[in-house]
């Protein structure tokens, strides 16, 4: 069920339901009933859902195929461009928080540079 890979993806990227709500933009509520297979996201949603969790739609959709893909759209390969362990744990630690928080910390950052 679609309720059930959606939580498998979610813990497996370590991620709270809170998390993934404000990634896709509903509530709490909503990711929850999803995983208690009470509703079903929307086909927007759920593209929102694959794609804050790097898993394949057709995957989450349908739980054919490989839950992994097989590249996360935004990374860059270590080989061409090697970060510093300060630097993957500031990746790490914004890739956590929630979309809002990321704004609010990136136009932080953006004004603190800027003085």
């Amino acid at each position: 069920m679609i309720g059930n890979r959606i939580k498998e993806a979610r813990k497996t990227r370590n991620r709270s339901q809170q998390w993934l709500a404000d990634e896709v933009g509903v509530t709490q509520c909503s990711a929850s009933l999803w995983e208690q297979c009470k509703s079903e996201p929307t086909t927007d949603n759920l593209s929102r859902i694959a794609l804050a969790l790097h898993v394949s739609y057709d995957w989450l959709a349908t739980g054919r195929g490989a839950m992994e893909l097989s590249y996360v759209p935004s990374e860059i390969p270590a080989a061409e461009f090697p970060l510093s362990p300060d630097l993957k744990e500031v990746i790490d630690l914004f890739e956590q928080l929630p979309r809002a928080k990321r704004a609010i910390l990136l136009q932080f950052m953006r004004d603190w540079i800027s003085k």
